[in-house]
């Protein structure tokens, strides 16, 4: 088994003190378009939110304990809308904020919840975002996806859970694209030797 190390202030992996490309690095050329139109104060904010909102759903699923009164009072209606989701579902928890990596492969990332749903082990990942793009998730949870096969965990389903600012959610099945996602991946490589990274 690979000892991946993750470094969460500047959001790098290593795997044997050797640094690898994160899954959300690789995916990045399609998602900068979106991007560049928002400001660095709005995009500051909603990884803020993201980040804590993630936080609170991992201790939640792994202790089966919140309190929602110490929560900031911008981060409760995403995650009211997870417990809603959560109790619906009645998941039940594999592995939550999963790190992973594989030197043969060449990239980490970390998947954000394992479980089983409706008895199948399903992979899905967390956004509090205003929309969702499908086409970087199917991408997204195909690097993910693969990480988990060479790991030997099998998935039988990929999801997005979309948490709202309203307090709802939408849970949506995604096919993993790997066509894109080796793309990428070969685009990133590239990148990185040009960049003298590995």
């Amino acid at each position: 088994m690979t000892n991946v190390k993750f470094d969460k202030d500047t959001h790098t992996y290593t795997i044997a003190d050797e640094e690898y490309p994160s899954v959300t690095e690789i995916c990045e050329p399609i998602s900068f378009k979106k991007l560049d139109a928002l400001s660095k104060q709005i995009l500051d904010n909603a990884a803020r939110r993201g980040a804590k909102v993630h936080e609170a759903i991992s201790e939640f699923v792994l202790t089966d304990e919140y309190d929602i009164e110490e929560m900031e009072s911008d981060l409760i209606p995403y995650f009211a809308a997870f417990i809603e989701w959560w109790n619906t579902y009645r998941p039940t928890t594999l592995f939550s904020e999963f790190i992973l990596g594989d030197a043969n492969l060449g990239y980490c990332g970390t998947c954000d919840f394992i479980g089983r749903v409706d008895g199948k082990i399903v992979l899905i990942d967390f956004k509090t975002t205003s929309s969702v793009d499908v086409k970087y998730l199917s991408v997204q949870l195909a690097g993910y996806k693969r990480l988990l096969d060479a790991r030997g965990i099998n998935i039988d389903e990929a999801y997005v859970l979309h948490l709202k600012k309203t307090g709802a959610y939408s849970y949506r099945k995604i096919e993993p694209d790997y066509e894109w996602f080796d793309i990428l991946q070969a685009h990133n490589k590239k990148m990185r030797c040009k960049n003298g990274r590995k």
